[in-house]
């Protein structure tokens, strides 16, 4: 909706849909990434920037490189996020669909802490169930 404001305060429209078209390029970019996945994260316990305590209505798309969780959302003011994780609380278990939408009928909930000690927890479809661990595999067993 910005956009819309944006073009009647005089920006050229040409610039508005190149700016939207980067942010899906470099959505579409990230997407193709080896061990990427769609994600949800909400906050549970503590503090980190950028993550709210309910459940997003979009996903966003995730990648772990070692023990950090790089997160890309947003469609045109695309944001990343690189969330240290120290540990992985619990084992994966399955979500309600009704809880967490848009990731397939049986999405699967993951809860890590971060760095700074706050409790996120990570959901994503069950078909990316062993990509969303990442270094942590214990949690598999």
């Amino acid at each position: 909706m910005i956009w819309i404001l944006l073009a009647a305060l005089g920006v050229p429209l040409w610039l508005i849909v190149g700016v939207l078209a980067a942010g899906l390029l470099s959505r579409k970019a990230f997407k193709k990434a080896p061990g990427v996945f769609p994600a949800k994260l909400r906050l549970s316990a503590g503090v980190a920037s950028g993550i709210k305590s309910s459940w997003p209505r979009l996903p966003a798309y995730a990648r772990w490189v070692h023990d950090v969780l790089l997160v890309h959302h947003g469609l045109a003011l695309v944001r990343n996020s690189a969330l240290p994780v120290a540990e992985v609380s619990g084992r994966i278990v399955s979500g309600k669909p009704e809880e967490v939408k848009r990731l397939g009928p049986q999405p699967m909930l993951l809860s890590v802490v971060l760095d700074n000690g706050a409790t996120v927890d990570v959901a994503a479809p069950a078909e990316a169930r062993d990509v969303m661990v990442g270094p942590f595999t214990g949690v598999l067993v």
